[in-house]
């Protein structure tokens, strides 16, 4: 059996601040090496207001796992920022070093979504991606209209 130097915790997310990310959402980092001693992976929510988009970015190092636990989101991913919707109960993988972009597509309800990543640190190897905000905005707009419209 192994020795536990960290031993296993329970983190609610009622005892950690929210912080705005590097990416503009809100963030409450949960299981990262500071609120728990994990080595290898970090889970967070991530809370967006109805019709509110990310900054365009990528994770260097890190693999991602976002689950919407409330509402309904498209993330442009790629650089040809592709719309994959998703909402709870569907998982979406997002590769290391890939472009994305976040969307919440209520114009009504915010977004709850739970991130899973392969950084400890939780947004350490976070990178900002200015040249594709402005196509991401108009990805956005164009299916808000949609959602509108429908």
């Amino acid at each position: 059996m192994k020795d536990l130097v960290n031993p296993a915790r329970v983190v609610s997310a009622a005892d950690i601040q929210e912080v705005v990310g590097p990416q503009n959402q809100l963030l409450v980092p949960c299981v990262t090496s500071e609120t728990c001693g994990a080595r290898a992976i970090s889970a967070g929510l991530v809370n967006m207001p109805p019709g509110k988009i990310s900054l365009a970015h990528y994770h260097a190092h890190s693999e991602t796992i976002v689950v919407c636990t409330r509402g309904r989101a498209a993330t442009l991913v790629g650089p040809d920022l592709v719309p994959h919707e998703h909402g709870p109960d569907e998982f979406l993988y997002i590769p290391a070093g890939v472009v994305h972009v976040a969307v919440n597509l209520s114009d009504t309800d915010d977004l709850v979504a739970l991130d899973i990543r392969t950084d400890p640190k939780f947004s350490e190897d976070l990178i900002l991606a200015p040249e594709f905000d402005a196509a991401a905005a108009e990805i956005a707009a164009r299916l808000w209209r949609e959602r509108a419209a429908a």
